[in-house]
């Protein structure tokens, strides 16, 4: 039996990194085409070109992928090893105890 050899973060995430999600990024970034293909520091040509790609995954051109990821996740995008991405929310901080009380300790 052939052990697998675990894959780099790299290609991990270019494995899974498809043009629905960048679309779906960008759109939950709330970024333009064209903002987005700036702070990556790519075309847009090139950019529409990834978001045509649909389901599939996208250019194995590692610079591009991991400036894309880069750019959104500065956005406040999340990308996971799955289908879908998520925008980052702030935390929530909570109640200190000694404000916790009978109507809030749910």
């Amino acid at each position: 039996m052939a052990v697998k050899t675990p894959r780099s973060v790299s290609e991990r995430v270019r494995a899974m990194f498809t043009g629905n999600q960048v679309w779906a990024a960008r759109v939950l970034a709330g970024l333009s085409r064209e903002d987005a293909a700036e702070r990556a520091g790519i075309s847009l040509d090139a950019l529409a070109d990834i978001e045509a790609r649909g389901g599939a995954p996208i250019s194995p051109d590692e610079a591009v992928t991991m400036r894309l990821i880069s750019a959104l996740g500065a956005a406040g995008v999340e990308f996971h090893d799955g289908p879908g991405v998520r925008l980052r929310g702030a935390a929530d901080e909570g109640l200190r105890p000694e404000d916790l009380n009978a109507e809030n300790d749910g």
